[in-house]
């Protein structure tokens, strides 16, 4: 599952769904953004898992670090973290993705969590950030592979620019029909979205009504 949660601000609250909600709990691989490492520590440890946690130094509204994660309660290894292209164009910041190796049972599958920039920044700079992130797979090989996290993509032109991006690399989006991710001036936008290799998809959702976030958490159900 992955999750945007809102600077981090609501850490422990995040790790009390992440371990009591259904099909929350369940998860096997839970991709984090916008997070610092205390925080992540905080879930990891209330869901029982191990952690690879990535960041570029603190977010200018809060002063607090801004990064990325990626928790299993298998065991990970072979951590990487990716810095994306083009630095914000309001506040000049980057952005990043970060990976490691899983281990579930026999199986190795490389998991990923991304935080693509906003739409100030241009179309042509943002498509040659979700070319960075489709690219990160490289480092590890051609192995299943586990692409989840906040895409920013307001429009289904921006959606489909990923799509494009991730199916080079042999990545289908199996998020695709799970409802919108977040919510803002009445209307709703599927900015997080899950991509994955040699995983075939049983089922994908969101769990709505949680006071964490501005994100909704994004699960999916994949079959080795």
């Amino acid at each position: 599952m992955s999750w945007n949660v809102q600077f981090g601000l609501q850490a422990d609250v995040a790790g009390d769904v992440l371990a009591t909600v259904e099909p929350l709990r369940s998860a096997d691989v839970v991709l984090l953004q916008e997070m610092d490492e205390e925080g992540t520590d905080t879930v990891a440890q209330r869901i029982g898992a191990d952690f690879v946690y990535a960041t570029l130094g603190p977010h200018r509204q809060t002063g607090r670090d801004f990064g990325n994660a990626v928790l299993s309660k298998w065991p990970i290894s072979d951590p990487e973290a990716f810095v994306l292209p083009h630095r914000s164009a309001v506040q000049g910041q980057e952005r990043l993705a970060v990976g490691a190796v899983v281990a579930i049972g026999s199986t190795s599958v490389v998991a990923c969590s991304v935080h693509a920039e906003v739409p100030t920044l241009s179309p042509p700079k943002r498509r040659r950030q979700f070319d960075a992130i489709a690219g990160v797979e490289a480092r590890w090989g051609d192995v299943p592979l586990l692409v989840g996290g906040d895409f920013n993509t307001m429009t289904r032109r921006g959606v489909a620019a990923v799509d494009r991006a991730m199916a080079g690399v042999g990545a289908m989006r199996v998020s695709r029909g799970a409802d919108p991710t977040l919510r803002r001036g009445g209307r709703e936008f599927a900015l997080d979205h899950v991509y994955a290799r040699d995983l075939a998809s049983i089922d994908r959702g969101v769990v709505t009504d949680l006071d964490v976030s501005d994100h909704r958490p994004l699960w999916v159900r994949l079959q080795l």
